[in-house]
């Protein structure tokens, strides 16, 4: 197998690390500079504003900053800065997977494991939750199921995108950014105060680049990316505690359709022919499957080629509104959020499936509105508490067909599998979490969370032609699910010193059930997770070195598991179904750490630690997962990054950054047939210098990602996989007044 070793960068910044924590080590108690150290982060996961040094949950908080340093545009290079985080892609939507628990159910019926808000507004479909990452104050990342205050579908965590707000000044900037692969970025924002009650901010981002992927014999356009985003904040201040936010954010999400490259650039085996009678050279799988290093050309080739005139394409819409409104009540703070969003879909992805050129038609659109109204103490009493309800309301209508082309020597056919999906979820919760302090130093926190669901269906095709004259096909089904959970949480923190917390906790996570998209695929049941951990947080030397470091263990209940499989030998069979898994156990470590090197140096580190097994785990009569590792999850990650500033004589500065992330090697299986393809241990490193102007109005950087040109498998379609990212440079300017 491959086993990479660390680069000269990955080499030096790990030596960084050791010798600084030593340096750290030896100097507790020695004196620092009185220069204020790093700054405090104020955060909001959960529902109130809180120090995130002083919040007792396993999380990461990116500032804008942070974010700049690093280059983060997208959400796939955020999981670079976090650990125990990996985000994929498949077929241009999101798969996060945190502490190793994933969903992997990409169509309209499934949802996510980790629950993705912008502004505190949950975004349910996959293919809108990309395109947000613009005019940010800060991502927050909870680690954990966060069942109490998110409720549904956040048994991996929750995902927080929190944006820029308007101010009080005239303020304004824009950005622009050019690479290879014909990358063209632009970022813009105007603020403009309107007298002494209301401000607006306008952002606009657009990002464009081609294909990343070699064609191959292909002539057709492949995966690309040519996305517009806009967002309009109007904010009404009325008193310094009544506030009205109202949001407009569209995007349109268009480039060449998803294509994913052959299971052969990156192993080697028998291939497995499905149907009986796939080309020769291709399969929907391969028996026990090696991994073999063909180079980075031969990884990003399409392979064989796609359906010429398929006219692949992506022509998607995302729009949103959104309203939050707040006031104080006495004592209590109430706060009221209202979003909306629809979403459109048309988008054929080209690939090879199956062993043939097959396309992947979706059409069709989604609409989803939600409600929160909470209430929160305020003071300073022993007492604090947060409660509320919640209401979720979506109905999706979704067109889909599945073509095989089949050509020689074989014969020349099309197999279709057409689908008319009418879709409707409705979930509606109520929650409460209070915290008492027991004593000044130590708190004991009580949540729980009432949430039910309903799920209903109907596809009068699903998966097979309607025979004239007739209108439904054999396989036509119609499903009514419903299902209930009480999720809850108990912890308690304590104040070692002033600025060091313990905490401990016991908490759960519930994903909701629901059915497959053919009638004898069935209902599945909904996923449930107890999670215990412990942890410290504590900021130290000044707030010149801030660091925090949690132990976990899950109990992980009726996992919901999704493949792809051809039950017979007639492509008819050939679908994809989510079923529940046995019991399985996850166990790990997780350090964050930030060190404040002399006046103008940042270093900061991530490590995570992860057992993550299949408790019992039975896919077939013939097939034993039991003992193995979940998917996706890594035994073990790093992450070391350096920031420098360099002040100049005419009062400019050069800021330079590296940042380096090691991971052990990660599975992505199909349990239905027994392979496992293992992804090897790989390295990954950035490196930017940027120069800022003396006052600050213009900005230029260079920059370069994934220095070492690393190519990962991140997710798979039969006999195909989607990868990562190639090595990407260029060079970003901005203007600001």
């Amino acid at each position: 197998m491959h086993n990479p070793k660390l680069t000269l960068l990955a080499r030096a910044l790990l030596a960084a690390g050791y010798l600084t924590g030593a340096a750290t080590a030896m100097a507790q108690n020695a004196e620092t500079k009185k220069d204020g150290g790093i700054a405090e982060v104020i955060i909001t996961a959960q529902k109130v504003a809180q120090p995130a040094s002083k919040t007792p949950l396993a999380l990461s908080v990116m500032s804008g900053e942070d974010l700049k340093n690093a280059g983060t545009t997208d959400p796939r290079s955020l999981a670079e800065m976090l650990p125990n985080v990996e985000i994929a892609q498949e077929s241009g939507m999101l798969q996060v997977s945190i502490r190793g628990v994933t969903s992997l159910d990409m169509t309209e019926k499934g949802d996510p494991s980790a629950a993705f808000h912008v502004d505190g507004a949950y975004v349910p479909r996959y293919e809108a939750q990309a395109v947000a990452f613009f005019d940010l104050d800060r991502i927050e990342v909870l680690r954990g199921p966060q069942g109490t205050l998110y409720g549904r579908n956040a048994t991996a965590g929750a995902i927080n995108l929190i944006t820029n707000k308007p101010g009080k000044t005239l303020a304004g900037k824009v950005g622009v950014e050019i690479g290879n692969y014909n990358t063209r970025r632009l970022d813009a924002m105007i603020n403009v105060p309107m007298g002494e009650v209301w401000a607006m901010r306008a952002a606009v981002n657009t990002n464009k680049h081609d294909t990343y992927l070699n064609p191959g014999p292909n002539t057709i356009a492949l995966e690309s990316q040519d996305d517009q985003s806009a967002r309009l904040h109007l904010l009404g201040t009325f008193s310094p505690t009544t506030s009205l936010l109202l949001t407009a954010e569209s995007s349109k999400i268009s480039g060449g359709a998803a294509s994913p490259v052959p299971i052969t650039n990156f192993f080697t085996g028998t291939l497995i022919g499905t149907l009986g009678f796939s080309p020769a050279g291709t399969g929907n799988h391969i028996k026990d499957p090696v991994y073999v290093d063909r180079g980075r050309d031969a990884q990003r080739t399409a392979g064989l080629a796609f359906k010429q005139d398929a006219n692949s394409h992506r022509d998607n819409q995302a729009d949103s509104l959104r309203g939050e409104f707040k006031t104080r009540l006495g004592a209590v703070d109430l706060t009221y959020q209202l979003a909306s969003m629809r979403l459109r879909l048309d988008q054929l992805n080209n690939g090879i499936y199956f062993g043939f050129p097959f396309t992947t038609l979706n059409r069709g659109s989604s609409s989803a509105l939600s409600h929160e109204l909470r209430v929160n103490s305020t003071g300073n009493g022993p007492l604090r508490w947060v409660a509320g309800v919640y209401a979720f309301d979506e109905d999706i209508d979704r067109e889909a067909a599945y073509t095989t082309y089949i050509t020689a020597p074989f014969g020349k056919f099309n197999v279709v599998l057409p689908f008319m999906a009418t879709l409707a979820n409705k979930s509606k919760a109520a929650f409460g979490q209070a915290t008492y302090a027991l004593r000044d130093d130590t708190r004991l926190t009580l949540g729980v969370r009432g949430t039910r669901d309903r799920k209903t269906g109907y596809d009068p095709l699903s998966g097979e032609a309607a025979k004239p004259p007739a209108t439904t096909s054999s396989k036509a089904y119609s499903q009514d699910v419903e299902f209930s959970n009480t999720s809850w949480k108990v912890g308690l923190d304590h104040d070692l010193r002033r600025n060091v917390m313990l905490y401990a906790s016991v908490s759960t996570g519930y994903k909701s059930g629901g059915f497959n998209a053919e009638a004898d695929t069935g209902v599945y049941k909904p996923e449930t997770l107890t999670a215990y951990e412990a942890g410290v947080k504590g900021r130290f030397l000044d707030n010149h070195l801030q660091l925090s470091a949690n132990v976990f263990h899950y109990a992980y209940k009726d996992q919901q598991l999704t493949t792809t499989t051809c039950r017979t030998n007639d492509p008819s069979t050939c679908h994809s179904f989510t079923a529940n898994a046995a019991n399985s156990t996850v166990d790990g470590l997780e350090f964050e750490g930030k060190l404040k090197v002399g006046d103008d140096g940042m270093l900061r580190g991530t490590w995570a630690v992860t057992d993550a097994k299949f408790k019992k785990y039975n896919p077939s009569a013939t097939i034993d997962f039991s003992g193995q590792k979940l998917d996706r999850a890594p035994t073990s990650t790093i992450g070391l990054g350096y920031t420098h500033r360099f002040a100049l004589a005419n009062g400019g500065e050069v800021a330079a950054t590296v940042a380096t992330r090691h991971s052990t090697s990660y599975y992505i299986s199909d349990p239905t047939e027994g392979i496992r393809y293992r992804q090897p241990s790989y390295h990954k490193s950035d490196a930017s210098i940027g120069y800022e102007s003396p006052n600050g109005t213009w900005n230029v950087q260079l920059f370069v990602k994934n220095i070492e040109d690393m190519v990962k498998i991140e997710s798979r379609v039969p006999g195909s996989f989607f990868i990562s990212d190639p090595r990407t440079f260029g060079v970003r300017a901005g203007y600001n007044f």
